[in-house]
């Protein structure tokens, strides 16, 4: 489901050639209070899709700029923040977390201040903005992506935005600064929202989806790398990501009979049977 928009900050309020004294930096973060009312653990991925920026800009993308930290009730906990393979249009991070049942969480996505130099900039200019997705993934179980749950799991979610406003003297000052937070309107219109729980499939290799694409990077090696969204990809190299892979499935009957029950659920017309030898 889409929660809202996200714009993730460090720059001069305004622009030179204004007055240095007056023109502040703000360093600003997007923050998501959830909570968890089922009475079972879930987990939880985040999608951050970024408005690819035109021409090229490193301070226009998640990478090398973000960091996302998580925290129930104690210190903040750093979450990996993960590229995968982008569509045309928009380049997409996500991360996930664990939610106990009947917890509460706050997810951070802030800029990453320890980026050299950055608040010692003249004119810092990160400016990052796109939209936040919240699934219920199917996880790992044995060979298989398997669905969480079979209903739609009921989730409570607050987003807003938090700003701080750094004085251009900043190394030789300290004490408070001033700050700024405002909610966020959700997509939904509303708190109580209803995740649907991610269908199950089988795990799509990172690498073959980056060979079908052609240029794009293949990305590391992860121990549970997240399901490969196959809408973020054209329908040719979606027909070619899923025959790739059907042809890596160990051809057991049962593995056959899972898959062809999978594919059922995604509405693709392939059933996988076993040959007579």
């Amino acid at each position: 489901m889409e929660i809202t928009t996200f714009e993730l900050l460090v720059k001069r309020i305004a622009p030179p050639p204004a007055d240095p004294a007056v023109a502040r930096r703000v360093v600003q973060g997007y923050f998501l209070t959830i909570a968890n009312l089922e009475d079972r653990d879930f987990t939880y991925q985040l999608e951050f899709h970024v408005s690819r920026p035109t021409p090229v800009d490193p301070d226009r993308t998640l990478a090398g700029n973000a960091v996302v930290a998580f925290d129930i009730a104690g210190a903040n906990t750093p979450l990996a923040l993960t590229a995968v393979n982008p569509s045309p249009v928009t380049p997409v991070f996500t991360t996930r977390f664990r939610l106990p049942a009947k917890q509460t969480a706050s997810v951070q996505l802030l800029p990453d201040l320890t980026r050299p130099g950055l608040l010692d900039e003249a004119n810092p200019d990160v400016e990052i903005r796109g939209f936040v997705r919240l699934r219920l993934p199917a996880l790992r179980q044995g060979v298989f992506l398997r669905p969480q749950s079979n209903t739609p799991v009921k989730v409570l979610l607050n987003p807003e935005v938090r700003g701080t406003f750094l004085p251009n003297d900043l190394a030789a000052r300290s004490g408070d600064f001033d700050q700024i937070n405002y909610p966020l309107e959700l997509a939904s219109g509303k708190g109580l929202n209803e995740v649907e729980p991610d269908r199950g499939f089988f795990p799509i290799d990172p690498v073959i989806v980056a060979e079908v694409a052609g240029d794009r990077p293949v990305l590391p090696e992860v121990v549970n790398p997240p399901m490969i969204d196959l809408s973020l990809l054209s329908p040719t190299a979606r027909a070619e990501v899923l025959a790739e892979t059907l042809a890596q499935v160990d051809p057991s009957a049962e593995n056959l009979s899972t898959v062809s029950d999978l594919l059922s659920k995604l509405e693709i017309p392939i059933r996988m049977e076993p040959t007579n030898r």
